[in-house]
């Protein structure tokens, strides 16, 4: 029987017309700037003061350090700026001779000198006081602060900042260090595109011409990278330290490499901690590795008869799917079929040819594999074909943890450089989350390093949001409450998963992978003993949203168990097999095939992973940012939230998007329509690209009771920078979509957006005639306090009546511009736009497939290119 794919395929959206943004000008300044421009002698003096104590107690310092014998310190001093936050660009900082290791929210920004006397800041400030043409900026730097103490709050995690003061200097500490190192050079452009009219001697010239300058800015990048390197190196040596690594420093093969900075994992004496900390000027993060954890459950193995049924093995073109984790075992029978043993890779350090899945009670990376092939349940007979190539990345020991000295974010590199160059993988299952909730002032380096791994190539990592422990195992910090926690302190479900303490684990905030929470598959009631959640309601276990900046995380849910509660007080937690997902399972020590013995979002995030792998069985040449958007395109939210707006608030924290949909992801039915782009589509800051969907007359003449559903869900990705913890400059361009208005031509439509662009930069632009559930700004949507704009998938819902649309619909996704100053960068994105008739009777697909084709014939696409990194 055909699927929903071959009967009622996805159509093409179809680009008509695209226009850029004239420039607004350079930005407002605030009025306390345009008092400082008229005190030119008072502000400047008062910043004179406070820079020359900043040179002073630098200098002090470094004499103090050298007659200690202390490390030198870099020729660079540290401050802290508070500019104007509407029109102080940071990247002018390097005009004053200051290059920015950290640019904060609300103006603040954290530097390093060029030279210890800041001589050149000196100068724009001296400037400023005569009223000298080109100093005026100097207003718009209202306080420069005392660098060295004052950013330790800044850059040190949460954690470490609660025990800082308990730091022995004689003890040992493994850390994360994130160092920047942009330097002054300038940003890389983008290759130049091609105007019309342009002569091919012309074209090429200019391309030979940033050829030059492109290959100049990576080599001065690269000398910085290396001297930052080599000062790191030296500035520790002195004190008992380790670089975490495998290989030796001379090659890099211990740092995670960033455009604007570099990370790696050092293990050092608390008095060289205390140094690194206050005085080496680059540094911008100091965390403390993450721990793993699972909610585990020792359930005793059932007395079931196995399924009897053969796994055949993926054709040879099928997806493959690498599975970060603890191993597998390779030879198992519902597994090795479709195992790519070739390309087994163990990244543990000293177990380089081992990757099995040595993890007790079933293992960890098993479990996960057999959920990416069977993601509900298993065959009970017969033959069953794979839907795709299972690869094994053991980065899990035996213990079913990272260990300490293993850097993830340079781990993750190394595989996708692996699995992706050389197999052609493209995604890839990371079922592995820090123990705490992740940080919200910015991304981590584990975060960033997917963020910018997915940037780089067409990928899609998957990953889980972690997990609430049920009792105290391990070392939680201070942050994460145990489950057992929250009902002793008299929180109850689901209120405990709204509270901060139950936040999604690093690196479920990362922009542009998909974070999968986990769902139950059943409610059990058998007294005293009772599911803590009820069917299709959060697991009990499972981390919740919202992610950074308020980002919607997890994106979507899948199955992945829940847990029992007995009735006393305070309760405990019985081992409930029918509310543990069955899953493929390790059989060392004559252990059965399968079972339901394990929960966790680990679970979940693979069975969204096996939706992926049949996207990309289905559509081969799509780009992941287009399966990314047809899975979270396809959730829906359960029934139970519609009963109220606060109902609906809380589960797309817990829940995101909702649940996926294999059959609404890969086609659509009689009653249903999807559009999408045929491939991913470029777009720059100040642009903005229309799109047309001619609606059927039997659509709008449908009688006023039957609902029509819309939704829209944009998937783009852009280069990340860690340095930035802002939503609008983490990444170099950031999207949004907007809809047209009722009888609003595309002309019009287009005329409007670009007109209200500079608006659209401070209010993210409007949202049309419809009550869209979330909408692009907090005070727009049903939802007062959530918005769909924040992160790099944005999807929104609508419920209209049938006279209320119109014959011709637009959508305009637009571009804004992030840290990137080039006008020229371009940033990939997809489309999927929905109609469905909540009345599977009604049949529009047939005509509104029809109605697309005049519009078809007149539209032609101006922007067809495939991204080329």
């Amino acid at each position: 029987m055909p699927n929903a794919s071959q009967q009622f395929p996805h159509i093409f959206l179809k680009f008509v017309k695209s226009g850029t943004a004239a420039s607004g000008g350079f930005p407002r300044p605030t009025q306390q700037s345009l008092a400082n421009k008229g005190d030119a002698g008072g502000h400047g003096g008062r910043l004179k003061t406070s820079v020359s104590s900043i040179v002073l107690d630098w200098q002090t310092v470094r004499e103090q350090r050298s007659q200690e014998g202390k490390p030198d310190l870099p020729d660079a001093a540290p401050l802290i700026l508070k500019v104007d936050p509407q029109a102080f660009d940071a990247d002018k900082l390097k005009s004053f001779g200051i290059e920015v290791i950290l640019e904060l929210e609300d103006g603040y920004i954290i530097g390093a000198s060029a030279d210890a006397g800041l001589t050149q800041l000196q100068e724009k400030i001296e400037k400023f006081m005569r009223e000298e043409y080109g100093s005026g900026r100097v207003a718009q730097i209202y306080e420069v602060l005392e660098g060295r103490l004052g950013r330790l709050e800044y850059i040190l995690s949460e954690e470490l900042m609660a025990r800082w003061d308990q730091i022995k200097d004689d003890d040992s500490y493994i850390v994360e260090v994130g160092v920047a190192c942009v330097g002054l050079t300038s940003q890389f452009s983008d290759h130049p595109r091609r105007t019309e009219g342009e002569t091919d001697d012309h074209y090429a010239q200019r391309i030979a011409r940033w050829s030059d300058r492109r290959q100049q800015t990576e080599q001065e990048w690269n000398e910085l990278l290396w001297k930052r390197q080599d000062d790191f190196l030296d500035f520790i040596q002195n004190y008992q330290h380790e670089i975490i690594q495998d290989a030796s420093w001379d090659d890099r093969s211990h740092v995670a490499l960033l455009p604007d900075s570099f990370s790696c994992v050092i293990e050092i004496t608390g008095k060289g901690l205390k140094d690194v900390v206050i005085n080496f000027p680059f540094v911008f993060d100091v965390s403390e590795p993450d721990q793993f954890a699972e909610p585990t459950i020792d359930v005793p193995f059932l007395p079931t008869p196995e399924p009897a049924f053969m796994l055949e093995p993926p054709s040879l073109l099928a997806p493959k799917v690498c599975v970060i984790d603890s191993g597998m075992q390779e030879q198992h029978q519902y597994l090795a079929s479709a195992i790519d043993t070739v390309h087994s890779q163990c990244w543990i350090p000293g177990e380089s040819h081992r990757t099995s899945d040595d993890v007790t009670g079933g293992g960890h990376g098993t479990r996960v594999a057999g959920a990416v092939l069977y993601p509900r349940e298993l065959p009970k007979s017969g033959s069953h074909s794979a839907v795709c190539w299972l690869q094994n990345a053991r980065v899990l020991n035996r213990d079913g943890i990272v260990p300490k000295k293993l850097n993830l974010s340079e781990v993750l590199n190394e595989i996708v450089e692996f699995y992706y160059n050389r197999t052609g993988t493209r995604i890839f299952n990371h079922s592995i989350t820090g123990s705490v909730p992740c940080r919200l002032q910015y991304m981590s380096a584990w975060a960033a390093e997917i963020d910018y791994l997915t940037w780089r190539n067409d990928i899609l990592f998957i990953l889980a949001a972690g997990n609430i422990p049920i009792y105290r195992g391990i070392e939680l910090g201070l942050s994460r409450r145990t489950i057992y926690e929250h009902f002793e302190a008299g929180l109850s479900y689901p209120e405990y998963l709204l509270k901060s303490s139950s936040r999604i684990a690093n690196p479920a905030q990362s922009f542009q992978a998909l974070t999968v929470g986990s769902i139950s598959h059943t409610t059990y009631e058998v007294p005293p003993i009772q599911s803590i959640a009820k069917e299709d309601y959060p697991s009990a276990f499972s981390c919740s949203g919202y992610g950074i900046w308020d980002s919607i995380k997890p994106d979507v849910v899948e199955y992945g168990g829940d847990l029992a509660i007995d009735s006393g007080q305070p309760p405990s937690f019985p081992n409930i097999p029918e509310l543990c997902p069955e899953l493929v399972r390790s059989t060392t020590g004559g252990a059965p095939l399968s079972d339901q013995g394990a929960v966790g979002t680990s679970y979940a995030a693979p069975k969204v992973a096996h939706i992926a792998a049949v996207l990309a069985a289905t559509f081969p040449q799509a780009s992941c940012l287009l399966y990314r958007a047809l899975i979270v395109h396809s959730a829906r939210l359960p029934k139970w939230t519609n009963s109220s707006n606060e109902k609906l608030a809380q589960a797309i924290q817990m829940m995101g998007y909702g649940l996926p949909n294999l059959e609404r992801a890969l086609g659509n039915a009689p009653n249903r329509i999807t559009l999408v782009t045929n491939e991913d589509v470029l777009i720059s800051a100040r642009q903005a690209h229309i799109y047309q969907v001619q609606l059927p007359p039997e659509l709008q003449s449908l009688a006023s009771e039957y609902d029509v559903l819309i939704e829209i869900t944009l998937s783009y990705k852009a280069e990340p920078r860690r340095t930035r913890r802002n939503k609008r400059k983490y990444l170099s361009t950031w999207l949004h979509w907007q809809c047209s208005q009722k009888g609003e031509s595309s002309d019009k439509f287009l005329e409007r957006v670009l007109n209200d662009y500079e608006a659209q930069e401070d209010e993210e632009g409007g949202d049309g005639d419809f009550a869209w559930t979330l909408g692009q700004q907090k005070n727009y949507g049903k939802m007062r306090n959530i918005s769909r704009g924040t992160g790099t998938v944005q999807k929104d819902w609508a419920i209209v009546q049938p006279d209320k649309l119109r014959e011709a619909f637009c959508i305009a996704v637009v571009g804004h511009k992030g840290w990137n100053n080039d006008p020229t960068a371009l940033v990939p994105y997809s489309l999927a736009v929905s109609f469905e008739v909540m009345d599977a009777n009604v049949q529009v697909y047939t005509s509104f497939v029809e109605a697309q084709v005049p519009l078809q014939e007149q539209a032609q696409l101006e922007i067809q290119q495939k991204v080329i990194f």
